[in-house]
């Protein structure tokens, strides 16, 4: 008898006796519905987990039993807002880019009222490249023609240099050939704007011959001086298109005269969207005067 009370089965059944003992008490106590509501606190949870384990299952088998084209079909679906969406977001993006253009535009066009202006979008570069020359999306079709300028609202880029019907190549103001008149704002002294690979390697032109007694200094302002134009020799930029800024001015190292180098607005390497001068005022007569120069030297060397 007294190894029953040491037995393991003894001992539960004390534990389920005080359990029994527990729950009449606690009955009792809370009234004759506390059971089932301790029943339901434990039970509920569960319901919860089985009732979500249940629609997850049935969701699931409701996807195993759609065919293989009722799937294709919702693929299909899917792709198709997918691309709507790309679209709408590609039409968003196009949509700012040419509103930033039309502000550039109106803005020139407020300052110059004899320019007549086209937009334009790079799409292509040389790789091979030294001066950041570029290929943009118009062309003869649109109006433009050889040696139109093009610029952006920060300042001059280069002018065209071949044209087709529907693009047209861009050289820029850091190209080798680069020459053409330029003037300092703040004291009118002119000179000739080139480009050297030293230099363009840096970002910098240089313009030249001026006077050893200038007054030009570092951070002035240079512009084109469209005297070339506004003379009849047939210059490609009118007066006053922002250059850049003089970073240094140095004695020549061929004769006593003093060159500035600069630091043009645009870096032509990093340009996106420009655009073309197709007319400016005395454009028309400089060329027809620089044709009319052109021919009677033809013919004045043709004569000898």
């Amino acid at each position: 008898m007294n190894r029953f009370f040491q037995t393991k089965k003894f001992k539960w059944l004390i534990v389920v006796l005080f359990l029994l003992f527990s729950l009449v008490l606690y009955t009792s106590t809370a009234g004759p519905g506390a059971v089932g509501n301790m029943i339901n606190s434990i039970a509920t949870p569960m319901q919860k987990v089985f009732s979500a384990a249940t629609g997850k299952a049935q969701t699931s088998t409701e996807n195993i039993t759609k065919s293989k084209e009722e799937l294709q079909a919702d693929n299909r679906q899917l792709q198709s807002q997918v691309n709507e969406l790309n679209q709408k977001l590609t039409n968003y993006y196009s949509a700012m880019q040419q509103n930033e253009q039309y502000k550039q535009f109106l803005g020139i066009k407020n300052e110059h009222k004899d320019y007549q202006l086209l937009s334009a979008t790079v799409i292509g570069r040389s790789p091979s490249s030294l001066s950041g020359s570029f290929t943009v999306d118009q062309g003869s079709a649109s109006g433009i023609t050889k040696d139109c300028p093009v610029i952006t609202s920060a300042g001059l880029v280069g002018w065209v240099s071949e044209v087709s019907a529907l693009s047209s190549r861009v050289t820029t103001i850091m190209d080798a050939g680069t020459q053409f008149g330029v003037r300092d704002t703040a004291n009118r002294d002119t000179g000739v704007l080139g480009s050297e690979l030293k230099l363009a390697d840096q970002g910098l032109v240089k313009m030249s011959y001026l006077a050893n007694g200038t007054t030009v200094k570092k951070g002035d302002q240079i512009v084109t001086s469209g005297l070339a134009v506004e003379s009849g020799f047939g210059g490609k930029f009118p007066r006053g298109l922002p250059v850049g800024t003089i970073s240094a001015v140095k004695n020549s190292p061929y004769d006593v005269s003093l060159y500035a180098e600069i630091k043009p607005y645009v870096n032509p390497a990093k340009v996106r969207d420009v655009m073309v001068i197709t007319n400016f005022a005395g454009k028309a007569e400089a060329a027809k005067e620089a044709a009319a120069k052109s021919s009677s030297s033809s013919s004045s060397g043709a004569s000898k």
